[in-house]
């Protein structure tokens, strides 16, 4: 019997084990399996809140804070991402005196753009105009 699919071989090339491999390959891709719940899916990871950098970020710091406190047995405290603070305003002035830009040469933010933002600032002249309000003469 002649194969009735003329571009390729049918026997091979649609089966369930490469269509289960071509699925695969488009969830990683992000793209889905085509199908509407697939497709809910893949948009869904484009435009999640928390990006695989920031979690990368995230389980840096913990690695580092449980360093510090491994080596000095002291606890770093939290964030403190309201209010005038005096650990926030030092933040935020050290910060704002930095250099280095807010994205990288992928369009990504950097770490110092993620730091400036888990403390609460949306860029650097936020920061200092925080910094400059906020600081002890």
């Amino acid at each position: 019997m002649e194969n009735p699919i003329k571009h390729c071989a049918a026997s091979v090339m649609h089966t369930k084990a490469w269509n289960d491999m071509r699925a695969r390959q488009a969830a990683v891709a992000g793209r889905g399996s085509g199908n509407k719940v697939g497709l809910k899916h893949a948009e869904a990871k484009r435009t999640a809140p928390l990006t695989i950098k920031e979690q990368a970020y995230e389980k840096q710091n913990k690695k580092m804070r449980a360093e510090h406190k491994r080596d000095t047995g002291k606890t770093l405290g939290e964030r403190q991402t309201k209010g005038t603070g005096k650990r926030r305003v030092s933040f935020a002035c050290r910060f704002a005196g930095m250099k280095g830009s807010m994205k990288d040469k992928k369009g990504e933010p950097t770490r110092y753009a993620m730091a400036l933002k888990k403390w609460g600032f949306g860029s650097r002249e936020a920061a200092r105009n925080f910094c400059n309000k906020n600081k002890e003469k």
